[in-house]
């Protein structure tokens, strides 16, 4: 007596869908500056740091061009290496392992600063810690230079504009668009 096969399982409307979704994903993982890693990551830190203002590239770049609103100073927290290969125009490096804060010693507590980093984690993390110095109106610029720079905002190195941006590492270096690595 022979033992019935059991009838051979279809694919169901569902699993395609997720199957589509999973690609999707992986594939907006891969994409060049990796979007959606980009976003995952920016929520993230919207949790860790809920309470502090994040400013988009856009919103950063109105706001510099608002007559009626005060100028805000902006902070870069990289590390040295990382600010010479590209900074945002105008901007004051201040070192996230050994930070400085006499480098403020001019700057009134009420002076509104926009704080960033590479993808935004330490620059939040520096805004906590200025707040506590007693800064009034620090924000982060949210996504950090790497969201500004694939925003297609211009960054410098010594005054003349550079498309460069220094990666950190191979990892996070893959938030950047290829056009951005060095």
């Amino acid at each position: 007596m022979s033992v019935a096969k059991p009838p051979r399982k279809r694919l169901t409307k569902r699993t395609i869908i997720l199957l589509a979704i999973l690609v999707l994903l992986l594939g907006g993982l891969a994409w060049d500056g990796s979007p959606l890693a980009g976003l995952l990551l920016r929520q993230a830190i919207h949790l860790k740091f809920s309470d502090v203002r994040q400013v988009t590239p856009t919103e950063l770049v109105a706001w510099t061009r608002d007559p009626n609103r005060p100028p805000p100073l902006l902070v870069d927290a990289r590390p040295e290496d990382q600010f010479r290969v590209s900074h945002i125009q105008g901007a004051v490096q201040l070192d996230p392992t050994h930070p400085d804060l006499a480098v403020f010693a001019h700057v009134p507590r009420d002076q509104p600063l926009v704080v960033y980093d590479a993808t935004g984690v330490i620059g939040s993390a520096m805004v906590v810690a200025l707040t506590a110095a007693g800064f009034s109106r620090a924000s982060s610029l949210d996504g950090g230079i790497f969201r500004w720079v694939n925003e297609g905002h211009s960054v410098v190195s010594d005054s003349a504009e550079v498309t460069r941006v220094h990666p950190v590492s191979w990892a996070w270096g893959r938030l950047l668009k290829s056009r951005y690595r060095p």
